[in-house]
């Protein structure tokens, strides 16, 4: 098979049942030490927006790094799908607020808010490797968004937040696809830069 679209359409479903065996069978996944250690390496004092996730489906719970979010007083953000085949935009989520339903009825911050460019952002995936790549859900959103903070020239640290149980020996990659600078897991922090 020499069509990496292929590959990665077959890596995703069998990634997809890995996960949800994954979700249904770990009580705990997060682990404060280990986002202690990422905050200190990236100086996270100095970062004001972040961005962040609500998981949907068998995705690492990200109740608690929101929560530690609010915590350490940093601005909230949470994608949001303005256009197909576009990048992301980011909306300020304040914790007593609720959500509408967008794209694929994922939740997000209502229409209302503003919209903003985060420092940090904290990304789903269904597998990532030992190179720091990621393999998502096919729609290349984030991927779309990284080189358009690139060509913005809007500087950003990128970390996918998912089980260690999800990493894999290789993921294929295109031309299109984007390294992240950092992968944590309930049991590990993996640096890329």
């Amino acid at each position: 098979m020499n069509n990496i679209k292929d590959e990665k359409l077959i890596i995703r479903k069998k990634q997809k049942i890995i996960r949800d065996k994954i979700f249904n069978n770990k009580p705990s996944h997060f682990t404060l030490s280990l986002f202690n250690q990422l905050f200190e390496k990236i100086n996270f004092q100095e970062i004001n927006i972040v961005s962040s996730f609500i998981s949907i489906n068998s995705e690492i719970n990200t109740k608690e790094l929101n929560n530690l979010i609010f915590i350490k007083k940093k601005i909230l953000c949470l994608p949001v799908v303005k256009k197909k085949n576009s990048h992301l935009i980011f909306k300020q989520f304040n914790s007593d607020e609720n959500f509408v339903k967008g794209h694929m009825n994922i939740l997000e911050p209502q229409n209302k808010n503003k919209v903003l460019n985060p420092e940090l952002i904290f990304v789903p995936c269904l597998a990532y490797d030992h190179r720091g790549n990621r393999l998502g859900y096919g729609g290349g959103y984030y991927d779309r968004t990284f080189d358009y903070f690139n060509k913005i020239n809007h500087k950003f640290i990128s970390v996918v937040y998912a089980y260690e149980e999800q990493k894999l020996n290789n993921i294929p990659i295109d031309k299109f696809d984007f390294k992240v600078d950092y992968v944590i897991t309930e049991k590990n922090l993996y640096s890329f830069q």
